[in-house]
């Protein structure tokens, strides 16, 4: 938790704050579709493979190694397979949402105080 330095009223709106956070829809989906994504083995090991292929490619890519064709057909499929996995998309399309509300929390708590922001950068594609 943010500490206040003993301002007790901020740490009282802190925690409701939290609390109508936690109560939120954009907060129930996540807690959804991550326990439903933590309960499915398949859709984990879907998930791990495709990140560590996405790993390999990258090496393979950046070392211009033989084999980075084969990499990149791989992760292809993998990708292919998970965006068709609702279990993952919906992970995925929560964890944005989620995201989203939260930035626009930061947005508006910023513009609140007069405390600009600086932009995040974004970072680089899959693939």
């Amino acid at each position: 938790m943010v500490s206040t330095n003993g301002n007790h009223v901020l740490d009282e709106k802190t925690k409701n704050f939290v609390q109508a956070l936690t109560d939120s829809r954009e907060y129930q989906s996540f807690q959804k579709a991550q326990t439903e994504f933590d309960s499915d083995a398949d859709a984990k090991k879907l998930l791990s493979d495709f990140q560590s292929t996405q790993q390999t490619y990258s090496v393979f890519q950046q070392g211009g190694f033989p084999g980075t064709d084969d990499q990149e057909k791989k992760l292809r499929e993998l990708q292919r397979r998970l965006q068709q996995n609702r279990k993952i998309n919906n992970l995925i399309t929560s964890q944005r949402d989620l995201q989203m509300l939260i930035g626009d929390i930061v947005n508006d708590i910023s513009q609140g105080i007069n405390f600009p922001l600086i932009p995040q950068q974004s970072g680089g594609g899959c693939c």
